[in-house]
């Protein structure tokens, strides 16, 4: 007699990784609102992704109180829900500019945010009673 129930397989698909934001927008959906983020991630040298999650308790609680920024480093680990690396077009797939893994958050951290810069006035010339040459 043969087994043919499925067996449950251990969870490869659990990943952390640590990078910056690159864009936050709130959105309301079915009367739930959450935060949808994008987080830049530098696997290589010379390869990005995006990692695109959403978070309906503290995230975005932090958003709302204005403690979580665009720049910010954020460090998060979930599963993985999809990756994609093409859209279509005027019906022809076009690649992404940089491919996109979709994660279903379970865990965040906070890193530092990035540095104001402070803002440099312009020196204005002093005043003179020297006429001008014309």
């Amino acid at each position: 007699m043969s087994d043919t129930a499925i067996k449950k397989l251990p969870d490869f698909q659990q990943i952390t990784l640590h990078g910056r934001i690159a864009h936050m927008e709130l959105v309301d959906y079915q009367e739930q609102q959450f935060l949808s983020v994008v987080l830049a991630h530098t696997i290589s040298e010379n390869t990005d992704v995006r990692v695109r999650f959403t978070n309906s308790n503290g995230l975005l609680t932090a958003f709302n109180n204005g403690n979580l920024v665009v720049g910010q480093e954020l460090t998060i680990s979930g599963n993985i829900k999809g990756f994609r690396a093409f859209y279509m077009k005027d019906d022809a797939l076009t690649p992404l500019k940089y491919p996109e893994l979709q994660l279903r958050c379970t865990g965040y951290i906070f890193g530092s945010k990035p540095q104001v810069k402070p803002e440099v006035a312009a020196p204005k010339p002093e005043p003179t009673l020297e006429p001008l040459p014309f």
